[in-house]
């Protein structure tokens, strides 16, 4: 297992974004799920605060929506406007299987006169190998509208999760951007950022996580605090 983990750590570095709300997703659906989510993302030396919300809903076993709004501290608001998003999840592989697999698909408008854009992420997870959760995701992101970028911009998203007896889901998650496929940035230039998290589970319907990145390279963020509250129907 500390082998897998090394391995991870150094061919997956840890997506990193002003103030990083993205999560490790996993590809698998359960039909008839619902939810909304609460996140917060706190970066101390800047003092940068971005707040996302969500709900989602499954379609059927194969298939899950969610839209998503997010606010941002700026120097004119504490809840600026920063970006909606609608996104399509969708399960390729059967559920009576450990490793699953499948895509997301997404597209985003940025408030500001921002160029939004459209990403397609594939997910991919295995469970149960040592009684961990290793999940790992490639995205390939195009921008388009207002002066956007050339090229695919290209991240990956990596996790380890396992369960404590009587305790919370503990684990690592890592996050990477490498630049585009026009303009592949030099090691020191990417960003990379790396962490531990932990979630509790509260009743049947409510958990709580809890984490923090730390960034690896000067382009990235020294550190930054996660939270996040979920209620599922």
């Amino acid at each position: 297992m500390k082998l897998t983990l090394c391995a991870l750590a150094l061919v997956v570095s840890p997506i990193a974004y002003a103030q990083n709300t993205s999560g490790v997703f996993g590809p698998v659906i359960d039909e008839g799920e619902r939810g909304w989510e609460y996140r917060a993302t706190y970066d101390p030396d800047s003092e940068g605060l971005a707040q996302r919300f969500h709900y989602q809903q499954a379609l059927n076993g194969e298939l899950r929506w969610r839209a998503v709004a997010q606010v941002r501290k700026t120097d004119d608001s504490d809840v600026d406007l920063d970006y909606l998003r609608g996104e399509i999840v969708w399960q390729v592989t059967p559920d009576d299987q450990k490793y699953q697999s499948g895509f997301r698909f997404e597209g985003r408008y940025r408030f500001n006169d921002r160029p939004g854009d459209i990403t397609v992420h594939w997910a991919n997870q295995w469970k149960h190998i040592d009684y961990w959760t290793m999940r790992f995701i490639v995205g390939a992101t195009q921008q388009i509208g207002n002066d956007p970028a050339d090229g695919l911009q290209i991240q990956t998203r990596a996790s380890a999760m396992t369960s404590l007896s009587y305790g919370p889901k503990i684990g690592l998650e890592l996050f990477s951007e490498y630049g585009s496929t026009s303009d592949w940035l030099d090691a020191n230039e990417q960003e990379h950022e790396f962490g531990p998290v932990a979630v509790w589970k509260l009743n049947e319907d409510w958990n709580l996580y809890s984490g923090a990145l730390f960034g690896l390279t000067d382009a990235s963020a020294d550190s930054q605090l996660r939270f996040r509250l979920s209620k599922g129907f």
